[in-house]
């Protein structure tokens, strides 16, 4: 429900401050994006419209030639030759080395190829001069200028990245909302909390100015240094970030709980504060003042990722102010599982959807509320809840198109986003299956599903309502890949999705009325789509095929085109031919949730600030903490091989679990990267088997304490008392802390499959590990 009234001008000075820059810095990053396929797409309608448009779209911009078209050749070469002889005949040594005489055939022969050299450029010249015409004036305008808009902003990604985690860490900081081990509740909390980022803010800031310092001493002595102006960028956003650090410290919140103690104070200090103060602390020992500005700088090499991952967080924030995750719910309902089998189902269905929000963290964040209420609404116990709901995340990192895998192939040359996508659909199957087992041994109450020929009919009617959906972003799909030439894959949905969870709020929240006109476009489209298939079966049957284009390949696209017209087909005859079926009973608006356009970006948004800001910081000084690893001489004190691959593999298991534990993905992707891929490689575990077992580590460091960061990212969107009630005082060991135990024993158990099984044979390796030939 709305939490502010007013119009939309009668604003917080947060969300004019901090939401609306950061929604107009998501939106730049988007038209950045896009705007690369959309100029290649103006290119080619260009070529496709005008014979030699590459030539024509230069009317005006380039001058004419500055040759003579019709020079005297018989004059020109006796000029040449005589010049040329009376340099010979002044030049003593002429004779010996034997440049006495000139070659007036050569010459004539030189002066006729630039005469015809000269004609050809005046020939194009003239060419475009006649046939440019004012539409390829305006049409070369329109697409000179996205060309030359999205090459300066595509200079400026560092920038773009920089003002966003700082305006986003600044407001995280306001809103007391860093990840930490527990919430800031009393005013002892508050007190070492705040102080000590004070402390961290204020280290970053010197860092800041001594990068600075360092760098304009290499430009001083004639090094090339790459954007210098962002050092001003940090240096005054440290600054804000330690000043609103020091505010929050000297007027704290009205609503804090007196008493505490010092001890869990503690426990409140932001993860990235310790990682901060941990790293400034070596590297001020080794006088490496700017160290920790060093390899945050990493993140600006990476900028295109980072940013990317702010889509995904906004992608994921959208999501949470749709109503799809209550429209599937309700879709599950009338197969009446047990507490258990519903956690498998929610599971599976939360894969996918991580795939699509760039990690487990975003998910459980974007969708871990809803997860949490419509399990405890059929019965699950507050334990199994929280641990499914932390798990919600962990098994769909390793589909597609999930961020951390491009990253990682983009890092290591050794692999590939198919290969590794192919090798985790087989893992993903393994962890359902494992969690399915372990559930059902958990269980406290009889398995049960309602009855098929019960069930399955009022499942599909009440999937009518996600017709709309399917035909929205039906839509949306069919624009980027038919108009823009772009699949929705890894590389390309951080820019797809944006637009169709946009679509999708267009629709709900604007008018449901605008479906229609998502119909009209995908009639459009389907109709255009079926004609080109019909064309693409007629060439493949007459043999008459477009040059560079195989048999197989058209075939195999034609099918691939059909069958997504069937389907897109399928929501368009339902939505229009079958009445709505009964909608979710339990439905009502959430706080935080808007029924309105501008309010449900607004909260989308503003959710987004506050989680870009905890998450990027934390990556960051991730990245600062891995160079205290670096740096401290432990990695070179490792064996560079072990006895064999099986005690390699084990202590990769051990190793990239703890870096799990302490390092978030993105960090603990480049230390890795760097530090172990190579040793492991040498020890004779492939590098697809590597990153697999990299990627179920990970999660696994996630979900175990001291940090178990997908818990504490839970703790945040469930609530500290409702993670609270659900603490037992009785019962056995493993039910009191079920939470944590039963993602432990599922993550342990495929991460030990994962590692282990590939290395007895040699069959199953070649099957899980396929390598993928590029075509």
């Amino acid at each position: 429900m709305e939490t502010r009234n007013g119009g939309p001008l009668h604003r917080s000075s947060q969300e004019w401050l901090s939401t609306l820059p950061v929604f107009l810095l998501l939106l730049l990053v988007v038209f950045l994006s896009s705007g690369q396929i959309i100029h290649s797409q103006l290119l080619k309608i260009g070529e496709s419209t005008w014979d030699e448009y590459f030539l024509l779209r230069t009317a005006g911009l380039v001058p004419p030639p500055t040759c003579e078209r019709n020079p005297d050749i018989d004059a020109r070469t006796d000029e040449i030759v005589q010049r040329r002889q009376a340099q010979a005949n002044d030049d003593p040594l002429a004779d010996i080395l034997g440049g006495g005489a000139v070659d007036r055939d050569a010459v004539r022969q030189s002066l006729m190829a630039a005469r015809a050299n000269c004609r050809a450029k005046w020939d194009r010249y003239q060419t475009v001069e006649d046939k440019v015409t004012p539409g390829v004036v305006a049409f070369r305008n329109m697409e000179g200028g996205v060309a030359t808009v999205v090459a300066t902003l595509g200079d400026y990604k560092r920038l773009l990245l920089a003002l966003l985690l700082l305006i986003c860490a600044t407001t995280t900081t306001f809103q007391r909302h860093h990840i930490s081990l527990r919430p800031s509740r009393t005013r002892k909390d508050h007190v070492i909390s705040m102080g000590v980022q004070v402390l961290s803010n204020t280290l970053l800031l010197i860092s800041a100015i001594a990068y600075r310092g360092s760098d304009l001493r290499a430009a001083n002595a004639g090094v090339t240094v790459d954007a210098l102006y962002l050092h001003w960028v940090w240096i005054i956003g440290f600054a804000v970030l330690a000043l609103a650090a020091l505010y929050q410290l000297l007027k704290p919140p009205r609503d804090l709980e007196a008493g505490g103690s010092w001890g869990k104070a503690l426990l409140t200090i932001p993860l990235f504060s310790f990682m901060c103060i941990s790293a400034s602390v070596q590297f001020y020992g080794q006088g490496y003042f700017h160290g920790v500005s060093v390899y945050m700088n990493m993140m600006m090499e990476l900028s295109t990722l980072f940013l990317n991952l702010a889509l995904y967080i906004w992608i994921g924030m959208m999501l949470k102010q749709t109503r799809l995750t209550h429209i599937v719910f309700d879709l599950m309902r009338p197969w009446n599982l047990s507490p258990e089998l519903m956690c498998v189902v929610v599971l599976s269905f939360a894969a996918v959807l991580t795939a699509y929000t760039g990690a487990s963290g975003i998910f459980v964040i974007a969708a871990g509320a809803t997860i949490y209420r419509e399990l405890i609404r059929v019965g699950a116990r507050k334990q199994l809840a929280l641990a499914a709901t932390a798990m919600s995340g962990s098994m769909g990192v390793v589909l597609r198109p999930c961020l951390i895998v491009v990253v990682i192939a983009a890092l290591n040359k050794n692999v590939t986003t198919a290969e590794m996508f192919s090798a985790g659909g087989k893992v993903f199957v393994l962890s359902l299956l494992v969690f399915f087992l372990y559930s059902q041994f958990a269980r406290t109450t009889p398995a049960r599903v309602a009855p098929f020929a019960k069930a399955l009919p009022a499942s599909l009617k009440r999937a009518v309502p996600l017709m709309p959906y399917g035909i929205v972003v039906g839509a949306v799909a069919l624009f980027f890949n038919d108009l823009l030439a772009r699949q929705l894959d890894e590389f390309s949905a951080p820019i797809i999705l944006p637009v169709m969870l946009i679509a999708i709020l267009l629709y709900e929240k604007l008018s449901r009325h605008a479906v229609h006109l998502f119909a009209l476009f995908m009639v459009g489209m389907l109709i255009s789509s079926y004609l080109g298939i019909w064309e693409g079966y007629q060439a493949l049957s007459g043999g008459t095929l477009p040059a560079g284009v195989n048999a197989g390949e058209l075939e195999a696209a034609l099918w691939g085109d059909l069958w997504r017209n069937l389907l897109f087909t399928l929501f368009l005859v339902v939505h229009y031919l079958v009445p709505t079926g009964d909608q979710d009973p339990h439905y009502a608006p959430e706080e935080g949730i808007s029924e309105k356009l501008e309010g449900a970006m607004r909260f989308a948004t503003t959710e987004t600030t506050g989680h870009i800001g905890a998450l990027l910081l934390l990556m960051a000084m991730s990245m600062a903490a891995s160079g205290i690893i670096e740096r401290s001489g432990v990695l070179e004190a490792l064996p560079s091989a072990f006895g064999s691959v099986w005690i390699a593999a084990a202590f990769f298991v051990v190793a990239l679990v703890l870096v799990g534990m302490f390092i978030d993905p993105l960090g603990a992707v480049i230390l890795v990267n760097a530090a172990m891929a190579p040793m492991a490689q040498a020890n004779g575990i492939s590098a697809l088997h590597f990153w697999m077992i990299a990627l179920v580590a990970f999660e696994l460091g996630y979900l175990t304490p001291p940090v178990a960061l997908n818990h504490l990212l839970t703790r945040q969107v469930v609530g500290d008392d409702e993670v609270e009630s659900a603490k037992l005082k009785s019962g056995s060991f493993f039910r009191r802390y079920e939470k944590f135990l039963l993602p432990i024993s599922v993550m342990l158990t495929v991460l030990l499959i994962v590692a282990f099984l590939p290395l007895f044979s040699d069959s199953v390796h070649g099957w899980v590990f396929q390598k993928i030939q590029a075509g």
